[in-house]
């Protein structure tokens, strides 16, 4: 390793060790999901159309941490309701049920879900 913690360049790796993830920079508003997975981690970034929903009954989903990189949203989450819009995010917790609702064409959403904090969380519970 390098001193500042990259691969050397003479090294040979069979598969690299970190993921990249297309921003979706399509100017195409079709429904499309760039994603990757990691030990602990989903990341997606979502292109939707108005009126499409994401969503994840109680128990299903993680902790997520999203933002909105275009559009509008309605989020409904542990009972509560949310409007965000371009630059907004929010924070849900492991566990509680969620709904994304694009309400703009060609809305785009970044999202990082922890699977681990829903495989803690039902550990704690037995």
């Amino acid at each position: 390793m390098s001193a500042q913690g990259h691969p050397d360049t003479g090294a040979c790796f069979s598969q690299p060790l970190c993921r990249r993830v297309a921003a979706g920079k399509s100017t195409s508003t079709a429904p499309a999901r760039h994603e990757a997975s990691g030990e602990a981690f989903d990341i997606a970034i979502q292109v939707l159309r108005q009126g499409d929903t994401l969503s994840a009954a109680a128990g299903e989903a993680g902790e997520e941490v999203a933002a909105v990189l275009d559009g509008t949203f309605t989020i409904e989450a542990a009972g509560e309701t949310y409007r965000l819009s371009k630059g907004e995010g929010i924070i849900i917790p492991s566990a509680e049920p969620r709904r994304w609702i694009c309400d703009t064409d060609g809305g785009r959403l970044y999202r990082v879900i922890n699977r681990t904090s829903l495989v803690a969380q039902a550990g704690a519970a037995v």
